[in-house]
């Protein structure tokens, strides 16, 4: 489809400049008459396709980056400032000096400031976020009260694909870009993709807390052990599986411990691994959960 755009622009472009040049070959040669003013906005539309085209390949190619978020986002840029350039040569095409495109550009922008305020916020907006980056495509991130990953970034809105209870429910939502601006943005994982989870168990008050704490803290090796020690290589700091215990109670008579086991997990797998997590435990203390369960 792309390539067929191509070939109907280079299409419509050749039967202009035939019709232009055989009805005044002079004009047409001094881009005076309307045809050849097509003709020379329809090259210019070319030319600046056949430059994004290039411009998006070779990004793609010999950018230092390698991952694909931070290349969706350049070429994206660079197809926007394409746009704005082409935008300016074609004003200036049509009204000759720069005088007047600049006092046209300027009306009309105060128009549209008028006309449509949500537009131009959300274009503010996209400006703040790949300016300051608060999140990337890829990132997990919370803009106001609506949760998700970021799926794409474009000039007015946000594409988020919802999640719920951490994983994908495969619906998108359009997030207007102005909320860049005014609400309060929540990234979970920038910088890294790894976050922070725990798992939590109650048992008596009485019960031998080290034991427990050391075979939680096994469960939760054997499931996300050999990633954490990669994050511990990556980064040069020690992470591993910690414990955390409380003293709760249901009555002042029959207090509890509260003990959780805190890992480090990949945001896209948040439920997979508490799953994973919580069968390792569920398996490792069997032997108290069936003499439990007998006595019952």
């Amino acid at each position: 489809m792309k390539h067929l755009g191509f070939l109907l622009l280079f299409l419509a472009l050749a039967g202009i400049g035939i019709t232009a040049y055989r009805t005044d070959s002079q004009g047409f040669l001094l881009f005076s008459t309307p045809l050849a003013k097509v003709f020379t906005i329809l090259a210019l539309i070319l030319i600046a396709n056949i430059i994004t085209t290039l411009g998006v390949w070779l990004l793609k190619k010999y950018t230092k980056t390698k991952e694909k978020a931070e290349i969706k986002q350049v070429t994206s840029v660079f197809r926007y400032l394409v746009f704005i350039i082409l935008v300016l040569v074609i004003f200036v095409m049509l009204y000759g000096v720069i005088g007047p495109v600049i006092t046209s550009i300027g009306l009309f922008a105060a128009g549209l400031t008028l006309a449509l305020q949500r537009p131009i916020l959300n274009i503010a907006g996209w400006f703040s976020i790949v300016a300051k980056r608060p999140y990337r495509i890829g990132d997990r991130v919370d803009i106001g009260s609506i949760s998700g990953f970021v799926h794409e970034i474009s000039l007015m809105h946000t594409h988020l694909s919802l999640v719920d209870k951490e994983e994908s429910t495969g619906r998108v939502v359009f997030v207007p870009n102005e909320q860049a601006l005014t609400l309060p943005i929540v990234n979970y994982t920038r910088g890294s993709a790894l976050v922070w989870d725990y798992v939590k168990v109650k048992v008596p008050a009485s019960a031998d807390i080290a034991n427990i704490e050391k075979r939680l803290v096994k469960c939760a090796n054997a499931v996300v052990g050999k990633e954490m020690k990669m994050a511990t290589e990556k980064w040069k700091v020690e992470v591993k599986p910690e414990t955390r215990t409380s003293l709760e109670y249901r009555d002042v008579e029959h207090p509890f411990l509260e003990i959780s086991v805190r890992y480090l997990c990949n945001a896209k797998n948040l439920t997979v691994v508490k799953s994973d997590i919580t069968k390792k435990i569920i398996s490792e203390f069997s032997a108290e959960l069936g003499a439990k369960n007998a006595k019952k």
